[in-house]
């Protein structure tokens, strides 16, 4: 163990000294750009948001991109994100393909500061969530982006932060993963209508607060993807990357028709596609990891509450892969 910790560390600062973010300042490699966003909090007074552009995009072509905002985990790098570092290469190439611009901000993270509600990224309030929507705001002015259709995903801080903004602002953010987070606020009403995916390990120490955020998002009326993985901790694992991509293209696929719009009132108050348990074509079991159609016979050898309903076959295969993940080096708990 003490060994793989040694080589984790040595692995996140090679990878830092390779990816070094340049300030707002400095050139950047071509296919990237860097919106600094002035704040309200004096421990983070300019915030870089770096922004890889799509290599299928061609200025002046009609229609808008989506968005995918990747958020780091606590002594994480916004660029390093950006440019597929901390193992987020799954979303770069998946984003790639399907045209999105990926954002990734490079918020200021103390551990001391973690519970500090008033100066922690964690918490939009602090400053981050503004931070963010000024940061799509800028960009949008430069480059055709949806602005209120986004996705988010982030691990364990990242995690922190993307669930909070989908629960803040879910008329922003169609879909979000939040893999390891620690701890969650909860959900509120509005929150049904955000496509939810949360993953964790089953080795990780915070997996019954990741249950229990889970069984929240039910009792406001959503239907979030939960699954938790053997031999995982709280870290990175292949198997919950895979997922993620497959969550993420089933609601492109579903929503990139819309992109060119704003998003009417209904929309925004119960989701994207509005969405009831009865209109999944499967349903899992979250005891056993597996899945079988949708029946009123199927449903009544599932207990309730190991029910995770799954709206394709691709995503509820991905869902029910077992066995043992390749695990990457742990983010920092908190």
């Amino acid at each position: 163990m003490a060994k793989k910790i040694i080589l984790g560390v040595i692995s996140t600062a090679l990878c830092t000294l390779c990816f070094a973010a340049p300030n707002a300042h400095n050139q950047l490699p071509e296919g990237f750009d860097v919106f600094p966003v002035k704040t309200k909090y004096k421990g983070d007074p300019e915030v870089p948001f770096y922004v890889r552009i799509p290599s299928q995009y061609k200025p002046g072509q009609p229609g808008l991109h989506r968005v995918l905002l990747i958020c780091k985990f606590m002594g994480g790098n916004g660029f390093v994100v950006a440019r597929g570092g901390n193992h987020n290469e799954a979303f770069i190439n998946l984003a790639d393909q399907r045209g999105w611009f990926v954002v990734s901000p490079n918020f200021t993270g103390h551990g001391e500061e973690v519970m500090d509600r008033t100066k922690c990224y964690y918490y939009p309030e602090a400053y981050s969530g503004q931070a963010t929507l000024d940061a799509l705001d800028l960009i949008a002015k430069k480059y055709p982006i949806n602005t209120d259709q986004i996705f988010a995903v982030g691990l364990s801080g990242g995690a922190q932060f993307v669930h909070r903004l989908a629960n803040d602002v879910p008329d922003r953010v169609v879909a979000v993963a939040a893999n390891s987070s620690s701890w969650f606020d909860r959900p509120r009403p509005q929150a049904k209508g955000v496509g939810w995916l949360v993953t964790v390990g089953e080795a990780d120490p915070t997996i019954l607060d990741c249950i229990d955020f889970a069984d929240q998002l039910r009792s406001v009326g959503a239907m979030p993807i939960f699954r938790s993985y053997l031999g995982m901790g709280h870290g990175r694992d292949d198997r919950a990357t895979a997922l993620d991509v497959a969550f993420f293209t089933y609601w492109d696929e579903m929503t990139k028709g819309s992109l060119n719009r704003p998003r009417t009132q209904k929309e925004k108050t119960e989701g994207m596609l509005g969405q009831q348990p009865k209109d999944m074509p499967f349903v899992g079991n979250a005891e056993e990891w597996t899945y079988v159609p949708n029946t009123p016979e199927n449903l009544a050898k599932i207990p309730e509450e190991n029910r995770v309903y799954l709206p394709n076959e691709t995503l509820a295969k991905q869902w029910a892969v077992s066995g043992v993940g390749t695990e990457t080096e742990d983010a920092e708990i908190p």
